[in-house]
C-alpha cells in the first residue's frame, strides 16, 4: 500500500489555498488557488502577496500583527471574483504566517445580480398591478386565485379575505360574486367581455384574458374590471343637461319668433326655421344680406321680414327688380338725375331708388342681372355711403341697409366675368340660402291654407281642399316653388264650383302624381287628325301654361324661356293666356 499524502489532499480541493510568512511572500498556494488568482502556481511561490492581490498585504500583517482572522473577504482577481478566510498561524504562541482559503463566487455573483433584477422587476410590476386604476384579478389555469389588486377590491367591494387563496369555482358557489369571467374563459378558451354588477351597486365591464403556454394549456387567465358606475351616472347628467339644453333652446327659439308675424310667414319645415331665425339674426344688423334660392322661394317674403324686424321697420321699403329695368335706365333709375341731365329728363330732377330708401331697407331683387358697368358704381355706392345723381356734381349722402337676392350662381358668375368679386364679398357678408320648395314639403299644407284664407276673404267663399287633393299637392316637387303653389291653388279654387277643391280640379301632371314636362320638351304626341302646327300650338300652349305656373309674371317667364318680355306677352295673347295681375 502507499504512503498517504496529505498534500494530494489539498491539491485535490477545488477550494484554493494558499500560505504566506510573516512578511506576506507566499510559502505555499494549490492548484486551485493559482487558477483562481489567474496565475502559474510555480509564479506564486515567493512572490510577495500584495503583488498577487493587491491590498492584500495590508491585510495579511494586520493579521500577523493581532493575531486576529478575517472572514468573508470579497476579492476581485483577474480570474474572477473569489471570497476568502484568513487565519493566522501560531507557532508556540506566535503567529509564524497566515494561511488564505477561498473559493470562486463569479457564477454565484451573476446569479445573484438576476435574482436581484427579478426582485426589482418582480416589485416593479406589483406597483404597476396595484397603481393601476382599472381592477386586476389573476388566476392560474385551475381558477386559484393568485392576484387581485386594490383598484378590483374598490369596484367589487370585497375585502382580500375574500377571495385570497381561494378558486373562483368556490367563491361564485358561495355567492360572493354573481358570475365569474374567468370561468367562461376557460371553458371557451378565448377573451371574453362580461357585464358585472357588484353587490355594492357598482356596475364594471369585465374583459378576461387567458394566457397560453408552449403546448396550448391555459397557464394564466387575467381579468381586467373596469368602473362604469361614474360613467352611467355622467352620462344621465350629460342626457338631463341635453334635455335641459333642448328646452332653453326651444324657449330661446320662440323668444326669437316672437316678432315674426305668422299670417304672412308661413313655415312648418325646419330648414325654413332656420332661414326665419337667420333673417331675425340680420334684422338686429345693418350688414348687407344676400338671398339665394330658386325663383319663386320667397325671397321677397324673407327680405320684407328683415326690414320689419330691424330698427328701420319705419324706415322705407323699396324693392327693385333688377331684371325688370331696361339697362339703358338702369343708372338713372338707381341714382336720380338732375334736371336737364338728359334729352326728357323731368324739370324737377329725380331721385333715385337709393334716395328713396334712405334711412330704410333697399331690396335688389335679381341683383345678378345688374350689368358690369354699373356694378363698379354701385359698389362704389355702397363703399362710401353716398350716391350722385346722373348730371350731378355734388354727391348725397346716404344711410341705407341693402338687402339683395339672386336665383343665380353669383360665384360662378364671377369665374365666368360675368359679376364683379369684389361686388359680390361687399354683398356676400350675411348669406342666407332659402331652400326649394321640394326640400320642405312640410311647408306645402300651411302654404295652401294661407292661400285659401287670402282667397276666401277675397272672393266671400269658404272653399276648402279635399285630403286626397292635399297629399297630391304634398308630393308635388313644384318647380316653381311657393309662387307656382300658389298659382295652383288659386287656379284650382277658380274651377271649383262647389265648396270643396278635388283632384279633378288640379292641373293634369299633378292629378297623375308626377311632376309637369319640362319646359322646352314635349310631353306626348298627340294622336290624330291634327296636323304640324296644330301639335306646335298644343305644346306651345302647354309649355306656356305651365311657366306661367312656375314664374307668375311675365317677366320672370321671359327670363326662364331666354326671351324678351314682349314676346311672352304677345304669345299669352295669341293663345287667350291670362296673365296673373301685374304680370
Amino acid at each position: 500500500m502507499r504512503e498517504f499524502r496529505p498534500d494530494l489532499i489539498l491539491e485535490a480541493t477545488n477550494v484554493g489555498i494558499l500560505c504566506t510568512d510573516r512578511q506576506g511572500r507566499i510559502l505555499y498556494a494549490n492548484d486551485a488557488a493559482a487558477v483562481q488568482l489567474g496565475a502559474r502556481k510555480q509564479e506564486l511561490i515567493g512572490r510577495a502577496i500584495d503583488a498577487v492581490s493587491k491590498g492584500a498585504g495590508d491585510a495579511f500583517l494586520e493579521i500577523v500583527r493581532t493575531g486576529k482572522p478575517q472572514a468573508g473577504v470579497k476579492i476581485r482577481t483577474s480570474g474572477g471574483i473569489v471570497i476568502a478566510d484568513r487565519n493566522p498561524v501560531f507557532d508556540g504562541g506566535k503567529v509564524i504566517g497566515v494561511v488564505s482559503v477561498f473559493k470562486d463566487i463569479s457564477r454565484y455573483e451573476e446569479t445573484a445580480t438576476e435574482l436581484q433584477a427579478y426582485r426589482e422587476l418582480a416589485k416593479r410590476l406589483d406597483a404597476v398591478i396595484h397603481s393601476s386604476y382599472d381592477g386586476l384579478y389573476i388566476t392560474n389555469g385551475n381558477a386559484d386565485t393568485l392576484i387581485c389588486n386594490k383598484a378590483y377590491l374598490r369596484v367589487s367591494g370585497l375585502t382580500a379575505k375574500d377571495v385570497e387563496g381561494k378558486n373562483m369555482r368556490e367563491i361564485v358557489r358561495q355567492g360572493t360574486i354573481n358570475q365569474s369571467v374567468t370561468l367562461e374563459v376557460l371553458e371557451k378558451r378565448r377573451r371574453v367581455t362580461i357585464m358585472q354588477e357588484f353587490s355594492n351597486g357598482r356596475t364594471a365591464i369585465v374583459t378576461g384574458n387567458p394566457v397560453f403556454d408552449d403546448d396550448g394549456k391555459i397557464i394564466l387567465v387575467v381579468s381586467n374590471v373596469r368602473d362604469i358606475t361614474e360613467l352611467n351616472e355622467l352620462r344621465e347628467q350629460v342626457q338631463e343637461t341635453r334635455t335641459l339644453a333642448k328646452r332653453y333652446r326651444e324657449e330661446l327659439k320662440k323668444a326669437s319668433l316672437a316678432g315674426v308675424n305668422r299670417g304672412t310667414v308661413v313655415f312648418r319645415s325646419p330648414a325654413m326655421e332656420n332661414c326665419i331665425l337667420l333673417a331675425v339674426r340680420a334684422g338686429d344688423v345693418l350688414s348687407p344680406v344676400l338671398l339665394t334660392g330658386e325663383s319663386g322661394v320667397g325671397k321677397g317674403m324673407l327680405a320684407r321680414l328683415i326690414h320689419n324686424l330691424g330698427s328701420r321697420k319705419k324706415g322705407p321699403f323699396i324693392h327693385v327688380n333688377c331684371g325688370a329695368i331696361p339697362s339703358g335706365l338702369m343708372e338713372s333709375e338707381f341714382f336720380g338725375y338732375e334736371k336737364g341731365a338728359f334729352t326728357g329728363a323731368s324739370e324737377e330732377g329725380k331721385p333715385g331708388l337709393f334716395e328713396m330708401a334712405d334711412r330704410g331697407t333697399l331690396f335688389l331683387d335679381e341683383i345678378g342681372e345688374i350689368p358690369l358697368p354699373l356694378q363698379v358704381k354701385l359698389l362704389k355706392v355702397l363703399e362710401e355711403s353716398e350716391v350722385r345723381r346722373v348730371g350731378g356734381t355734388q354727391p348725397r349722402k346716404l344711410d341705407v341697409r341693402i338687402v339683395a337676392a339672386t336665383n343665380r350662381d353669383l360665384q360662378e358668375m364671377t369665374r365666368n366675368r360675368l359679376f364683379r368679386e369684389d361686388l359680390f364679398f361687399r354683398l356676400d357678408v350675411f348669406p342666407i340660402r332659402i331652400p326649394p320648395l321640394r326640400e320642405r314639403p312640410e311647408d306645402i299644407p300651411p302654404l295652401i291654407d294661407r292661400t285659401l284664407v287670402e282667397l276666401n276673404r277675397r272672393y266671400k267663399k269658404g272653399k276648402r281642399v279635399r285630403p286626397d287633393t292635399l297629399d297630391l299637392l304634398a308630393r308635388h316637387p313644384f318647380p316653381g316653388n311657393v309662387r307656382e303653389l300658389q298659382n295652383v291653388v288659386e287656379r284650382s279654387f277658380i274651377l271649383a264650383d262647389g265648396k270643396w277643391i278635388g283632384p279633378e280640379h288640379l292641373p293634369t301632371g299633378i292629378q297623375k302624381g308626377s311632376p309637369p314636362p319640362e319646359a322646352g320638351t314635349v310631353a306626348r304626341i298627340p294622336r290624330g287628325k291634327e296636323g304640324l302646327e296644330q301639335i306646335l300650338a298644343g305644346v306651345e300652349r302647354e309649355i306656356l301654361e305651365r311657366v306661367l305656373l312656375e314664374c307668375g309674371t311675365t317677366y320672370a317667364m321671359a327670363e326662364r324661356l331666354k326671351v324678351n318680355q314682349s314676346t311672352v306677352v304677345r304669345k299669352l295673347r295669341k293663345l287667350g293666356i291670362r296673365a296673373h295681375p301685374g304680370g
